[in-house]
This record gives structure tokens, sequence and C-alpha cells, in this order.
């Protein structure tokens, strides 16, 4: 069925039906672009995972092993943690307990689903309109870019890793925006299939990208670009252990004289406000201010919500100022040695509570500011996430370019090509006098300081679980404190069914094709 006999919505009513399969048009009224610049637009209002859209990404920083439960408080008047334990604890029914303690939009399904569908539309369009060439391609480009980007995220929630089990269920692939006359896209694909459908937009935004003058290829705009795709064509090869092409790939970007490593000795650790007032400066990726941004994308409050949002809140039952739920792992920290000038520009130090004792919180490398609150005659100055124009909660950056190629050429036993990438980036990440470059006796070894060196690195910026989940699924455990006396552990076994996050109860009964992944039992506390 042809897209024009179909209804789309405009840019603002094209939504996917509560009653659908999230993967639908709900048509109201007909909207038919003439050109790229109202293809450009309908892109970005419904294509783009802009700054002020949530349900991406809420729960899933709680899962890893980077995040710990800070020390038990009463809770206040109405609060359910269940909002937290559901996804801290890996509970197979981690959904349902999250709508039942009234956590906000956690489908990150439907979420990716409605982005995908405005891609889709513009892609369905491209061949209706009349416009330049370079026109056209610039629109293609950033469709088939965001396309791949969000199935890439799809595949790595619900999906098994590729590297584990290629040929398991992965997640439909809907590529039209029109009611199709089969439903076979309601059907879940192999991971395999999404992979390879992953790798064929990446391609065609690559080739589309390279039609375009240079000049048209990356600007700090916030749209897709060269780099960006390159940069996920090497995260997805490297997910798939094809060394040669994420090696490949990770050297486009890090040749491309539009980024820069930033100097974290040129971040000052304490520097002065507007009114004169010493704050924390942190390290940020969250806008282009920063030459190693390549892309960004999503909200500060969707990546990062829950690890911050109780810091000025005061208690209702106690009256006390309340403190997150989470900060960062003790293991964590462990990886840093001292004077890695990351430690303290990467990650959000804020007070506990009422008192100036100051703990390392869940979030760091977004736009901060500060509030300040008095306790009797101490002043407390809480650092948060701020929201501003311009600013974002995630980013592509150059950073995770150099760590693809080093684990790369560590993985086929390049190793003085893969600690020359580690000492180029390690390099500004240290004062001149206590840097020295890392030398390795063996292969394991680099592949151990590899995967360190990109804990520390992209700390808090979505990598962690992935990685986890194609180096090993290894064993996690959380502890959660059920009150000042007691504490619950629980423990993600290696290999555990919950290493693939369970399709929400929503999408199974919109799409009854949908298959639910394999879920153990309740998961409950461990002596």
């Amino acid at each position: 069925m042809k897209l024009k006999d179909n209804i789309l919505a405009v840019i603002t009513l094209l939504t996917v039906t509560a009653c659908g399969d999230f993967l639908e048009p709900n048509s109201k009224s007909e909207f038919v672009p003439k050109d790229a610049v109202s293809l450009n637009e309908l892109l970005l209002g419904e294509g783009y995972q802009r700054n002020d859209m949530e349900g991406f990404n809420v729960f899933l920083n709680l899962m890893d092993d980077d995040i710990e439960a800070t020390p038990y408080q009463t809770p206040s008047d109405g609060f359910d943690p269940n909002r937290f334990t559901a996804s801290f604890t890996w509970q197979p029914d981690m959904f349902e307990m999250m709508e039942l303690a009234n956590s906000g939009h956690t489908n990150v399904y439907q979420s990716y689903y409605e982005v995908i569908l405005g891609a889709n539309a513009v892609i369905d369009y491209l061949s209706e309109v009349n416009d330049t060439e370079d026109n056209i391609n610039k629109v293609k480009a950033q469709a088939y870019a965001l396309r791949g980007f969000y199935y890439f995220n799809l595949v790595n929630i619900f999906g098994m890793p590729y590297n584990y089990a290629p040929d398991s269920l992965g997640v439909p692939l809907k590529l039209h925006s029109a009611i199709e006359e089969s439903d076979d896209y309601l059907v879940r694909k192999t991971v395999r299939e999404v992979y390879t459908q992953i790798l064929a937009d990446l391609h065609t935004a690559e080739e589309t990208y390279h039609k375009l003058p240079a000049s048209e290829q990356w600007s700090a705009n916030y749209r897709t670009s060269l780099p960006m795709v390159q940069l996920m064509l090497s995260r997805t090869y490297l997910y798939m252990e094809d060394w040669t092409n994420a090696a490949k790939y990770a050297g486009y970007v890090m040749q491309d004289k539009n980024f820069k490593l930033d100097d974290m000795n040129d971040i000052l650790l304490y520097g002065n406000d507007v009114n004169g007032k010493t704050i924390r400066n942190y390290a940020s990726f969250s806008s282009y201010k920063s030459r190693e941004t390549i892309w960004l994308y999503g909200s500060i409050s969707d990546m990062f919500e829950w690890t911050y949002s109780y810091l000025t809140a005061t208690n209702t039952v106690t009256g006390s100022r309340m403190y997150p739920y989470f900060q960062a792992s003790e293991e964590l920290l462990n990886t840093f040695v001292d004077y890695d000038l990351r430690l303290n520009r990467y990650i959000v130090k804020s007070p506990m509570g009422d008192t100036n004792e100051q703990m390392y919180m869940a979030y760091g490398k977004v736009n901060i500011g500060y509030t300040t609150l008095k306790n009797g005659t101490t002043e407390i100055d809480y650092y948060l996430p701020k929201a501003a124009t311009g600013e974002f909660g995630r980013s592509l950056r150059l950073s995770e370019a150099y760590l693809n190629y080093a684990e790369a050429l560590a993985m086929t036993g390049d190793i003085n090509g893969a600690a020359d990438a580690l000492n180029t980036l390690r390099e500004k990440r240290f004062d001149p006098e206590d840097f020295e470059e890392e030398t390795f006796s063996s292969q394991e070894e680099l592949i151990q300081f590899v995967r360190d060196e990109r804990r520390r690195e992209l700390c808090f910026e979505g990598h962690r679980w992935f990685d986890l989940r194609r180096w090993g699924m290894p064993s996690i455990t959380h502890i959660w404190h059920d009150s000042e006396t007691a504490s619950s552990t629980y423990r993600l076994e290696e290999c555990d069914p919950l290493y693939t996050v369970p399709i929400p109860d929503e999408a199974l009964q919109a799409n009854g094709k949908l298959v639910q992944n394999s879920l153990p039992d309740k998961r409950l506390p461990q002596d």
C-alpha cells in the first residue's frame, strides 16, 4: 500500500495508537511534505531523540555494577521503593512493578518505536518530494542514521548479545510508516537480522553523507553526521566482534579534524561563578562546548532523574533533607588511581542529606549547577544536572573511538597499536607530572586494561550495561537497604536471563505476535 494512500498526521499529531502495536501510525489528518525542508522539520519533530523527550533510559542505569544504593533513609509519605528496586534488583516483572509505583513513562520499547516511526515516515516520503539532490540527501542520511541508532539500542535492550546468541529473538523490524499488507513486521526478528538491518541503515547513511560537500558532513547543529555514523559503525562492528571493521571506522573518527580530545588539566577542579562563590567544575560532554562532542541526544532528566532528583527534596516524615537513593559504586571508584583527573571531573560529588559529608553521585559529564541550602550556619551545596538550551543528556564523543580502536587491536593481538591509542587518550587525563605510558606484557593484561579504561572513561554514559553483556554477562551483586539495620542482597547470576530486559506487558498486549523473553522466577533476596 503506497504511503500517499495512508493519512499521516501533521508533525505534532504523528503518534502511536494507544491500543495498537506501537508500530502503526495514528491517522488524523493528511500531511504530504512537498520539499526537503518539510521533511527536515518532520524528522526533527518526530525522528530525533530531543533534549525535551523522556522515556528512553530512566531505569537502565540502575542495572549495572557502576551504581550502588546509598544508606537507608526514612521514605517520604507516598514513596514506593519499587520505583527503584524493580530494575535495581532485576525483577522479571519490573515494568509492572514500576507502573504500580507510579514511576512515570518507563516503556522504552514504545518510546523507541515512536521515533522509528518518525524516521520511517521521512524515508517513505523521500521519493515524493521535489528538491535539490543535496537537500534530499541531507535528510535521507539523517533518517537512516537515526533508524540504525535506534534499532541498535532496541536490540541491545530486548535481545541477547550478538556474540552470545545471534540467532535468538531480537526485536520486530518496522521499516515503513504505512500500514502494511503483511503483518510479518510484527514478529521478532533474530538478533542477527536486526544487526544486518542496522548495518544496512548506517552504511546507507554513510554513503549518502559522502555524496554531500564536506561542509555538510558535520556541523555543531544537533543533527546526525558522517562521523556520528562512522562511530556507530565502529560500535556495531565491535559488538559483532568484527575487529577489522571496528578499528577501521574508529580510525576515521580519530582522524577527523573537527574533534580533539579534551585535556582534563584545562578543566579546573574549583572555579568561581558570577557571584564570586567558589564552586566545583565538572567536565561536560552534554553540549558542543567540548571539542570531543560528535552528536548529542536525549534529555538530562531522562538519563539521570532517578539518581539525582531527591537531592533538594525535604522528607515529609522526618523533615530532613533527602539525598539520592544511589551513588557511584565503590568498585567503580576503585578503578581510578587517586591522581587520575577524571575521578573528580567525571563524577559529581554532593553532600549527603543535611551534612557536608560528600559522596560520589551516580551521574556526571552533563551540565552541572548548584543549589545552596543552609543547615544552621552551614551552607550546603548540592551539585545538580541542569537543563539548558543546547544541553543534552548523552553524547557520542571522540574518546569512544579511541577505546573502540584499542579494544579491536587488543583482540587481534596488536599490543603496540592498542597501547598507543590508550596512551594518547590517557595523556589528556593526567597531570603531565603524573602521566606514565602504559606497557603490557601479554594480550590478556592488555584486554583487561582496555576494559577497565573503558569503564573509567565512559562511566554513566550508557555503555556499561551493554559492555557487561558482550563481555560474558558476569555476576553482579546489588544491596538494597531495607531499614537502618537490615539490608537485602540480590544477585544477577552469570549469563542470567535478566541480562535481557523483559518486553513490557503493554507491548505484548498490543501486539499478539510478540514473544516474551525467557524470564526467571521472581528474584528474592539471598542470604
